[in-house]
């Protein structure tokens, strides 16, 4: 009987083990069941932003957000759990937690929408050397602010650097500039804060400062404007008498001659200049298109400009495929592709540019970067918001390479020598960039300094050392500078590098932003302007002294039927610049105009009525005459209006 009620005991208690078991596995079985068929976790990268988290989706089969979500770059882990959420200030500084309802997934970012209208957008990018985390947030006018929760990654470390506190992350630091870090322990949860009147916040490699103070440098008197005219005066001076000892001598440099014209007619000397050029230099057939606006020649010696142009772009192409830096020593390098019809080079300048190590160029090549910012900004093109990354990174790069001797200061590529042509180059792109933006005003201070230091250096001629070698560094400043063995550069070649923005000097000047790519003009004109007016009819004016002769080619003229000068027809004709009057010549093939203009006013208008001309309204009379179907007329040439 005992035996027989323990037998049942047994049993009863091996059954309910078993249905525990059972009870047991069926939950647990459930809670995998429910998590893989309502949840979806994901993990992805964008840029350096590495995001992870869940969803999940409801009784109705919508997708929600599940946390945690994490969003990580450079040693920072933003997230959001059941105990942490982004929290939403009043102007009371009240604080209430807002929840996440939605994100999505950008090319280059990631956004997080939060109940009561709020929205964060998470993006990174490299501008040059610098990698950038912006963390920006839509805030409506019922909150003062938001701050998201952080906190940094086990392979990052706190550093104390005077009185910052950077993020050691790999072998790079970083810092937050707008919004600094406290001293603290890094594995505490922190708050980031983002305002209504300050969105945006940035969190970047941090680079030490090294070198001068830009704000120093602008104090000094050599970096007032007036000081840098004071010696571009002298310079030009002592250049011009050297022009007029060396006219009558044999042998004699185009180069000189285009400087020596261009500084008289900039002191108002203009006619004088070209009467005191001898005749077998003018004449001479080695004249080039340096000089074809001041003593004609223009279709023979643009010959020779073409073939340089056709020249120049293969070597541009070349360095572009290669991925080569030198492309950006190249003076203005993208108006130039814009006017000459290679615009569909301009990517590769952009892809060029984008993946260099700015830390590595020579400071030339860093204000050339600048100089095409400049000139895509002013073309309105829309590769300039890719280019602007790399400004900051360029300046710093143009920075470390100057060093101050004396109050001086100069521009060196290998910090022992400086090198006069480039430190021109470099200051005339400073100049515009100073120019651009009353916050870069400093920067044109510096190119003044530039300049007036290297012009101590020149010679009673007029020429400057090819180099100068720096003394030995010194903390901040060196010693003393001297002349280097490379031997001088003559005041010809000196002169457009010195004296800047001088119009009588022969130049390129783009006429894209209204003819469209592939238009410029070669010019000594004070200005041309050109406007399109109804009709096809462009309009163009051209500025130059009363009573004076200038020459000019503009490229990227389409075909035209009528051109007026004067006001008056004017027809083409192969002997134009031997008539003592203006005209014309136009090769349709190339889309080039050939003008010699006669200034009877200083603005003179040139209008052209481009395509060919509406066919007139036959009479009663013409159409009754009109030849029978199927019988050939000979054919008659076009009547050609008179000409002066």
């Amino acid at each position: 009987m005992l035996s027989g009620t323990l037998e049942q005991m047994m049993k009863f208690f091996y059954r309910r083990i078993a249905l525990i078991t059972a009870l047991y596995l069926t939950i647990i079985f459930g809670i995998f069941a429910l998590q893989f068929t309502r949840g979806n976790t994901f993990s992805f990268t964008i840029g350096a932003l590495s995001v992870s988290g869940s969803t999940e989706t409801d009784e109705k089969g919508v997708e929600k957000p599940a946390l945690p979500l994490h969003l990580g770059a450079w040693g920072l882990d933003f997230f959001l759990d059941e105990h942490h959420s982004l929290m939403a200030y009043t102007s009371g500084n009240n604080g209430v937690p807002v929840q996440v309802e939605s994100w999505s997934r950008q090319d280059d970012g990631f956004s997080l929408v939060f109940a009561r209208g709020i929205r964060l957008v998470f993006s990174t990018e490299k501008r040059g050397d610098i990698d950038v985390l912006s963390l920006s947030a839509e805030i409506p006018s019922s909150f003062q602010r938001v701050a998201i929760p952080f906190r940094f990654a086990r392979s990052a470390r706190l550093e104390k650097h005077e009185s910052l506190t950077l993020v050691r992350s790999g072998k790079k630091l970083y810092s937050f500039p707008s919004a600094p870090l406290a001293q603290g322990d890094s594995s505490a949860v922190r708050y980031l804060p983002l305002s209504r009147s300050s969105p945006t916040v940035y969190y970047q490699t941090w680079l030490p400062a090294k070198g001068i103070s830009i704000t120093e440098l602008a104090a000094l008197p050599g970096a007032s404007h007036q000081a840098r005219a004071r010696s571009v005066e002298r310079f030009a001076a002592s250049a011009l008498s050297s022009f007029r000892s060396t006219l009558l001598l044999p042998n004699l440099s185009e180069a000189v001659v285009a400087s020596y014209v261009a500084e008289m007619g900039r002191i108002g000397m203009y006619r004088t200049a070209i009467e005191s050029v001898p005749a077998s230099f003018t004449s001479g057939q080695s004249r080039t298109w340096l000089t074809n606006t001041f003593f004609n020649s223009l279709e023979r010696t643009w010959a020779g400009m073409i073939s340089r142009e056709r020249e120049e772009r293969v070597a541009l192409s070349r360095k572009l495929t290669e991925g080569n830096p030198a492309i950006f020593e190249f003076p203005s390098l993208f108006t130039y592709l814009v006017d000459r019809g290679s615009a569909v080079l301009l990517p590769d300048v952009v892809r060029v540019a984008s993946a260099l190590e700015i830390a590595s160029i020579s400071p030339v090549q860093a204000a050339g970067i600048l100089e095409i910012i400049l000139d895509a900004r002013d073309m309105q093109s829309p590769h300039a918001v890719a280019l602007e990354a790399l400004s900051e990174s360029a300046e710093r790069r143009i920075i470390s390479s100057f060093a101050l001797v004396q109050d001086r200061l100069y521009m060196s590529k290998n910090g022992s020598l400086v090198d006069s042509l480039d430190t021109l180059r470099v200051a005339t792109v400073l100049s515009r960039w100073g120019a651009s933006d009353p916050k870069k005003e400093q920067w044109a201070g510096m190119s003044n300094l530039l300049v007036t230091s290297l012009l101590t250096h020149l010679g009673e001629d007029g020429s400057l050392p090819v180099s100068l070698a720096l003394s030995p560094e010194t903390g901040e400043r060196r010693e003393s500078i001297a002349v280097s063995e490379g031997g001088f550069i003559d005041p010809g070649r000196l002169y457009p590098h010195v004296v800047t923005g001088d119009t009588w000097y022969p130049h390129a000047l783009s006429l894209s932003s209204v003819l469209g790519p592939g238009s410029w003009a070669w010019t000594s004109a004070k200005s041309v302007t050109v406007a399109k007016r109804s009709g096809d009819v462009l309009a163009i004016t051209v500025g130059f002294p009363q009573g004076e002769t200038h020459y000019m080619v503009i490229r990227g003229i389409k075909p035209f039927y009528r051109i007026q000068l004067y006001g008056m027809d004017f027809r083409t004709d192969p002997r134009f610049e031997s008539y003592n009057s203006s005209g014309y010549r136009y090769n349709e093939d190339t889309e080039t105009l050939f003008l010699k203009m006669r200034h009877k006013v200083e603005m003179e208008d040139i209008v052209i009525y481009l395509g060919a001309p509406a066919p007139a309204e036959p009479s009663v009379e013409e159409a009754s005459s009109a030849p029978v179907e199927g019988v050939v007329e000979p054919a008659t040439s076009p009547v050609q209006p008179s000409g002066l």
